[in-house]
């Protein structure tokens, strides 16, 4: 943790040095948190249903509920 009585510019060096550790280690891969994708399907489902609801065409309501998820369920299809 950086100390107040340090230059501004050492600490964003040392933030800038840490980031880019960071972004350069390849011993991790990155994982997919399973929580994220089941909230990610739990609303668009919930987004289907309310437009399926209102009356729109299953094919529109999936498309719009899509929109609304920024295209998660998409990629998880076609992945």
């Amino acid at each position: 943790m950086p100390r107040m009585d340090e230059d501004p510019l050492d600490v964003a060096l040392d933030i800038k040095r840490g980031f880019a550790k960071t972004v350069a280690s390849t011993d991790k891969p990155t994982e997919i948190d399973p929580d994220f994708w089941l909230g990610v399907v739990i609303w668009w489902v919930v987004c289907f249903a309310a437009l399926t609801i209102v009356g729109a065409n299953w094919l529109l309501a999936a498309i719009l509920a899509s929109v609304l998820c920024w295209f998660w369920p998409v990629v998880l299809l076609l992945s």
